[in-house]
């Protein structure tokens, strides 16, 4: 009698998105603002200013942390979890699907016609819109919804989703370096 052996997949990759310019300014305007209401707590009532002050301070707080996003590519046998994690403390699963859903997963790039269809939702969980290693999921559901997911997978995701999906994928494995081979 022969043994069946499994060989179960699991890769877990974390990206953090890359902050854009518009974040930075906000941050900065928070600080300015923060500074004003602190100077003007203090010149009008300076009874209350320890209160303005610890409230303006935790404010702050509150906006540079909250605004680092981070996301976690989970894949097991299949089966992908894609995790949402703000402020390195609050997590959430933004989409789980099984590869069976899967109906294209390609590089973005040479593919603009194909991400320009109607789709019932979006997820952008690369490490930013011009990335040169981004990738897009174009996900078919049960109900009839299609979902666009994009994201920035290393070789080791990348090799585990070609063995679960086999032709849906575009995929060409990395050449050896000549170097090496030698």
């Amino acid at each position: 009698m022969a043994i069946k052996t499994y060989h179960d997949v699991f890769v877990e990759q974390l990206i953090r998105r890359e902050r854009p310019g518009g974040e930075f300014l906000f941050k900065c305007g928070a600080v300015l603002l923060g500074l004003i209401l602190i100077t003007a707590a203090f010149v009008l009532a300076r009874d209350f200013f320890p209160f303005f002050f610890a409230l303006v301070v935790i404010l702050e707080f509150f906006a540079f942390v909250y605004t680092v996003k981070e996301f976690e590519y989970s894949f097991m046998n299949g089966e992908c979890d894609f995790d949402m994690i703000q402020g390195k403390r609050r997590r959430r699963t933004v989409s789980s699907f099984s590869c069976r859903e899967v109906a294209v997963m390609a590089p973005c790039e040479g593919h603009q016609g194909e991400l320009s269809g109607h789709f019932t939702s979006k997820l952008d969980a690369s490490i930013s819109a011009k990335a040169p290693d981004r990738w897009f999921i174009i996900l078919e559901r049960e109900d009839g919804s299609r979902e666009l997911l994009f994201l920035s997978p290393n070789e080791r995701l990348l090799a585990a989703f070609k063995g679960a999906l086999g032709r849906k994928m575009e995929y060409k494995l990395p050449e050896a370096n000549k170097d090496m081979a030698e």
